[in-house]
């Protein structure tokens, strides 16, 4: 029970500081959302809770600013073949980040 209590309340301190952080870039305060980023980094690796993927993906893995679209970072999509890739770039850093964009099938 003690586990369960411990994760919940990392979590929400999380999101609590992703929705600072995006607030920040959106003030053009990129120090502060990079400070944000680490510390959501550092509660989750002090905790041993995985941050959320909602969270995870927004984040820059090279700088560790929160990365909100059309301010400070570039969102693309590609197609190749059969799969389809949404490629995120940082634009304070210039970092890359590619990942696959899969639909969940009805059954």
């Amino acid at each position: 029970m003690y586990v369960e209590i411990l994760r919940d309340l990392a979590i929400q301190r999380m999101r609590i500081l992703f929705r600072l952080g995006v607030e920040a870039v959106r003030q053009g305060e990129f120090d502060l959302a990079k400070r944000y980023g680490e510390l959501i980094r550092a509660i989750s690796m002090k905790s041993r809770v995985r941050i959320p993927r909602s969270i995870k993906r927004w984040i820059c893995k090279n700088c560790h600013v929160i990365m909100v679209p059309g301010i400070n970072a570039r969102i693309r999509t590609r197609r190749e073949g059969k799969t389809l890739r949404v490629v995120t770039t940082c634009l304070v850093c210039g970092w890359i980040h590619r990942y696959e964009f899969v639909k969940r099938r009805k059954r």
